[in-house]
């Protein structure tokens, strides 16, 4: 259902493009955003999506000025992974700054994220849920892949992102325990070549085996102590490094140089 509505609104968006050439490559950049996490990505058409919006508007719209070209006034979809305040209040910043053509959230927002919602809705986003299916956008494939978070009960979804040149997986706010059921029921569905941990980068041995990533990116507060670095595997921190990058290729998603 989401694939069809999707494959519509993208058709009939407004010609809004990032100035930068595309260049058939999916670029990943994990905002310097606090404690909370905030996606920018760039696919291979150009397109522009956001994933979640950190729990500091103010701090969004820097984030946003400092990677987006001069004049950017449009993001092409936003996807909202949890229900939790720091996964949407960021967002919050977005009316009047930002145009925004399609919003996806896993629904069971809380109230301040439906009125985020809702907001970005009536400046004339289109608000869809998904529903566990896949769905085509700008050259690669989005999965949302739902769950009910075993702290909260709120529903939630990990969301997965891949076109021929990375995959991307952002776990959103879910505890070790829900990344563990992830695996059970996803299994391989998981695989990344980056991983965008929790803030403070908890992440489950079994998610590591699972996802077998080539890197991991952790959004984390500056002067917060992170979760011990699993060995193996190279670790990025937003607090240290301010807002990470990484592009596609021919062996996956990569730190931009």
């Amino acid at each position: 259902m989401i694939v069809s509505l999707l494959a519509g609104l993208v058709t009939a968006a407004a010609p809004w493009v990032i100035a930068s050439r595309p260049d058939g490559r999916l670029h990943v950049s994990v905002l310097n955003t606090g404690s909370s996490p905030a996606i920018l990505i760039r696919t291979g058409d150009g397109s522009s999506v956001l994933v979640d919006g950190g729990s500091s508007p103010t701090l969004l719209l820097a984030a946003l000025g400092r990677l987006l070209p001069p004049a950017t006034a449009h993001l092409d979809m936003v996807v909202v992974t949890g229900g939790e305040q720091a996964a949407a209040n960021g967002l919050g910043g977005l009316p009047g700054h930002y145009s925004v053509g399609t919003v996806v959230t896993p629904g069971g927002l809380n109230p301040g994220g439906n009125n985020i919602v809702a907001a970005l809705e009536n400046t004339g986003a289109n608000v869809l849920e998904a529903d566990g299916g896949a769905w085509s956008f700008g050259g690669a494939t989005w999965r949302c892949l739902g769950f009910i978070a075993l702290a909260t009960g709120r529903q939630m979804c990990a969301l997965t992102v891949g076109d021929p040149t990375g995959r991307l997986l952002v776990l959103g706010d879910t505890g070790t325990a829900d990344q563990e059921d992830l695996c059970a029921v996803y299994g391989s569905a998981l695989d990344a070549d980056l991983v965008v941990t929790p803030p403070g980068g908890a992440i489950s041995p079994v998610l590591l085996a699972t996802a077998r990533p080539l890197e991991l990116a952790v959004p984390i507060a500056q002067g917060v102590p992170a979760v011990p670095a699993p060995q193996g595997y190279p670790v990025d921190l937003t607090s240290t490094d301010g807002d990470l990058s990484y592009s596609g290729g021919p062996a996956g998603l990569q730190e931009t140089p």
